[in-house]
């Protein structure tokens, strides 16, 4: 089976992370699917009419990464960069079973195209905010009108959540959908052995630290009140631009203020092998956000066993706190209730002097069976199976 993917969002030399989640879903497909990546993107020394067409063969994957001038119409030029690569794949005589849209932006518009050139059906995963407007992440009129027209003729929409899917009905609400999540590498496993089974409870938290959205300042607000009330803990913060950024430094002042600064640390940027580690040796993870879809981070941090304290956004209640749920993956809270997460630190502080948190091995079994890439790539495979039927 020969899949093309366009990917609006995909690691390249201007962004060596971005869609790295995309990456993994790509990955992940197993041995009947031969893929195809087309991404482009504006970058310094990109031509001004044509893509500078970087090509690699990556684990039986090809990709042909288009590298434009960044310069005003970017827009325009990522789309000839689309339009360039597939004239090229039709030379070489390129027939795809299906074409594969990740992340209905950019490379919306020339996903349609291609689908309709080659004369095959069209799938869209997703991950995008942009779909919620109500948290001020509404689509520009140009992107609109894209995804409106990619997602009304795709055969089957493939958002990380039910609450996503919802969203993307509004656009398509004729295509099937599947609930496909994000997937976790392989580094993300529990070790009890890195616990500390003696000492404060240890708490992490990682994300890009804009608080506008991760909502630090609450976190920090909460923490404080559970340490006044006798609550024994220290919280690890990945991620941001380090030390020295201007965000940071604000949160910095903040923890002083409360009186926690000795209890919280602003550890900086880190790699996926750092974040790996921090969450093998914590004891819960926290995500205060004001609004997600199904955020990697916290299957990241059940794959490691971690039970996690987080807001009831996007599709974080389909798994923590469902209806299904027959283990403690940990609390479920309302966005901005600085007094539900205090109390839940209170308690866990007094669980784990108790050791009693919860099930570290039955949490990483739960992600385990839903988030790997064996998981994740069987449930696209069969979701490409029922479309080409």
């Amino acid at each position: 089976m020969r899949v093309l993917h366009l990917a609006s969002w995909y690691p390249n030399k201007v962004h060596l992370q971005l869609g790295n989640f995309v990456r993994r879903h790509i990955d992940a497909l197993p041995g009947p699917v031969e893929s195809t990546v087309l991404h482009a993107w504006p970058a310094s020394g990109g031509g001004w009419l044509s893509a500078d067409v970087l090509e690699v063969q990556d684990g039986g994957v090809r990709t042909l990464t288009g590298h434009v001038l960044d310069f005003p119409p970017r827009r325009w030029r990522v789309q000839r960069a689309y339009d360039d690569m597939c004239r090229r794949l039709k030379s070489e005589g390129y027939q795809p079973d299906l074409v594969h849209l990740h992340i209905a932006a950019d490379a919306a518009e020339s996903a349609l195209n291609m689908a309709a050139q080659w004369d095959v059906p069209l799938v869209v995963s997703e991950n995008w905010t942009a779909y919620h407007p109500e948290h001020d992440r509404s689509f520009r009129k140009k992107e609109e009108r894209a995804v409106r027209a990619a997602l009304s003729k795709a055969a089957m929409h493939l958002p990380v959540s039910q609450h996503l899917g919802r969203a993307m009905a509004r656009y398509g609400p004729q295509a099937e959908q599947r609930v496909i999540p994000n997937v976790v590498a392989s580094g993300f496993r529990t070790d009890l052995d890195r616990r500390q089974q003696e000492g404060p409870l240890r708490l992490l938290h990682v994300s890009s630290m804009v608080d506008a959205h991760k909502n630090i300042r609450g976190m920090l607000r909460a923490l404080a009140r559970a340490v006044e009330g006798g609550a024994d803990v220290v919280l690890d913060c990945w991620g941001g631009a380090g030390a020295g950024g201007q965000e940071i430094q604000g949160f910095q002042t903040l923890a002083q203020a409360l009186g926690i600064a000795e209890r919280v640390c602003f550890c900086g940027p880190a790699s996926e092998s750092q974040v790996a580690e921090a969450m093998q040796g914590a004891d819960g993870f926290v995500l205060f956000s004001q609004y997600e879809n199904l955020p990697c981070v916290l299957l990241e941090a059940w794959s490691c066993g971690l039970p996690v304290i987080a807001t009831d956004v996007g599709g974080v209640g389909e798994h923590l706190g469902g209806p299904d749920q027959d283990i403690d993956l940990g609390v479920l809270l309302q966005p901005e209730d600085e007094a539900g997460l205090s109390a839940a630190v209170e308690s866990w502080a007094q669980r784990k002097a108790g050791g009693t948190l919860p099930d570290a091995l039955a949490i990483s079994a739960y992600a385990q069976a839903r988030f790997t890439p064996e998981a994740v790539g069987g449930a696209i495979l069969d979701a490409y199976r029922a479309v080409l039927a």
